[in-house]
């Protein structure tokens, strides 16, 4: 299957240190691919460099075969409005209302709708995610878990064909988290292109197609997640007994469950 996007020797610098260094990796059309490795080992950096958000200062990162850097005007808006991002961070408009943070993207994008089709729209995803009650509030007045929730929201709003997740259900409550992993299971069985940087077992367990395994800003390993769990190094099956260890028991568990 085709690869999406492309990164070639993805270098990226901070201060004289190497965030990622000489990172090369394949994102395939349709496909998840879930990025692991320990804490500050560059996950975030990469998943900001394939959406085009950060310039690496090495390399190339290329979309349906065409370099990013040297994308026109409106191609490379294009490739924005596809694209949808989840920030560790939430990263909203402080000064701006919920539903003023929602609308943006369809306002940048969509300048044809009207303000009461933008209303409907936002309204009807927060709606969905039990949140119609906070748009007129504002992110500080939030709990961190719903702000995730808020850009996450924020994310899906343009229907993308390709998602790009930071941590999505770091702070999220039970209720939330089961709405969310919904929401991304329908846009798995879409044929979105997902890119996701988790933590979460069960969330890696339900849409996993690919993996690549990060340790101080290289790739130690990607490919397909049966193809990289049963070839890893030592090192590698380290950092995914660790990451996935809760996915083998909760699978073990359920096959208990149904006599296996």
């Amino acid at each position: 299957m085709e690869e999406l996007i492309s990164l070639k020797e993805i270098t990226v610098t901070a201060q004289s240190y190497e965030i990622l260094s000489q990172v090369s990796l394949g994102i395939r059309r349709g496909k998840c691919t879930i990025v692991m490795g320990p804490s500050g080992c560059g996950k975030s950096t990469l998943l900001k460099v394939a959406a085009g958000l950060i310039v690496p200062d090495r390399g190339k990162v290329f979309w349906e075969g065409e370099e990013l850097s040297r994308l026109s005007e409106k191609k490379l808006r294009q490739f924005r409005k596809m694209n949808g991002f989840v920030f560790q961070d939430a990263a909203l408009w402080a000064n701006r209302s919920i539903s003023e943070n929602l609308a943006l993207p369809l306002q940048f994008h969509h300048p044809e709708l009207s303000a009461s089709e933008i209303d409907r729209q936002v309204n009807g995803h927060l709606a969905r995610m039990s949140l119609i009650s906070s748009s007129p509030l504002r992110p500080s007045q939030l709990s961190q878990g719903e702000r995730k929730i808020v850009s996450f929201l924020r994310a899906i709003i343009l229907q993308p064909s390709i998602l790009f997740l930071d941590e999505p259900t770091s702070f999220i409550d039970h209720e939330m988290l089961e709405k969310m992993m919904k929401v991304i299971g329908e846009y798995r069985e879409r044929s979105c292109t997902i890119v996701a940087v988790t933590h979460d077992a069960h969330l890696t367990s339900m849409i996993a197609d690919d993996l690549a395994v990060l340790k101080e800003g290289r790739v130690l390993a990607s490919g397909q997640l049966s193809e990289v769990r049963r070839n890893a190094s030592r090192e590698v099956s380290a950092i995914l007994s660790q990451v996935l260890s809760q996915a083998a028991t909760y699978d073990s568990d359920l096959l208990d469950l149904l006599g296996g």
